[in-house]
């Protein structure tokens, strides 16, 4: 009777589990990593024939829509955006586009390592803008729920379950931005992905020189929102937290090379008197200009 019991309850579990499996957001989904193929034929399609013919790469496009649906604060007119079928259709041209073509498969396209950090900056940021699109109306990134487990762990369905193309090879928004960093090994980029969410730094049509990454940092750190000093307490964003591997240890004189005179400072002070260190609540209502 035990084993005809416990054999009851292994086959109820399994109906479970295969239930919870078909309850996925989407038919191709799977147990720990569902895959989100929402647009994915047309893309795949696209950017096979991108391939026959050679396409050279080009972030132009992607340029040209962010400066018309974006504001001075980099917030984005997702409503009027998605409201515009032609708009649409050239963003998936681009998000093609980068589906075949990337520096690890045209390495000639892209001959130095500026080149390189240009395309893959742009390359997240036109991902982020898609899929937010492609799930608009949204309040957060965080709502978007593909696998069952994303239904328990924000971020996880957009950032983990929902699978992009780069260059030929499957991917996710998570590890895309984790190969990134580890290739170019420059903090700096943190100030130049964009995760479609108010904390976020802001997006911006640009190359990425440089020169543009020090002005992303100076835009970042001198956003009392990001860094802050009140009474003894320095406040960072959490970026700083999640990502303090990226950083230096001293994060302070860090942030000090980025930081206007008054800052400057204020974090000299606060090394001086080891102040306390505290990291803000992230805010991740998306970055809608209509909000």
């Amino acid at each position: 009777m035990a084993k005809a019991v416990t054999g009851a309850r292994i086959s109820s579990t399994l109906l479970l589990m295969g239930f919870l499996c078909a309850c996925q957001t989407t038919p191709h989904g799977e147990t720990l990593e569902p895959v989100d193929r929402r647009g994915h034929r047309d893309i795949e399609a696209a950017s096979e024939l991108m391939t026959t013919q050679s396409q050279l790469y080009s972030a132009e496009p992607f340029f040209q829509l962010v400066e018309k649906y974006s504001n001075d604060n980099g917030d984005i007119d997702y409503d009027a955006w998605k409201a515009a079928p032609q708009d649409l259709a050239a963003l998936d041209s681009q998000v093609a586009m980068l589906a075949a073509i990337s520096p690890d498969n045209a390495p000639k396209q892209f001959p130095d390592k500026s080149a390189q950090r240009s395309y893959w900056i742009n390359t997240y940021n036109t991902l982020v803008l898609h899929g937010v699109l492609e799930y608009w109306p949204l309040e957060s990134v965080r709502d978007v729920q593909i696998s069952f487990i994303s239904r328990i762990v924000p971020r996880k369905g957009f950032f983990y379950d929902r699978k992009v193309i780069v260059g030929g090879r499957e991917t996710n928004l998570y590890r895309l931005e984790k190969e990134v960093l580890r290739n170019q090994k420059d903090p700096r980029l943190h100030f130049a992905f964009n995760c479609a969410s108010s904390s976020c730094p802001i997006l911006r049509p640009w190359e990425w020189t440089d020169e543009q990454l020090d002005q992303a940092g100076r835009d970042f750190v001198n956003t009392p929102a990001n860094v802050r000093m009140e009474g003894h307490t320095i406040y960072l964003s959490s970026i700083f937290k999640w990502y303090r591997k990226d950083f230096p240890d001293a994060i302070l004189p860090y942030l000090q090379q980025f930081a206007e005179p008054t800052l400057q400072a204020q974090l000299q002070t606060a090394m001086n008197d080891a102040y306390r260190i505290n990291h803000v609540t992230y805010d991740w209502s998306v970055n809608d200009a209509d909000r």
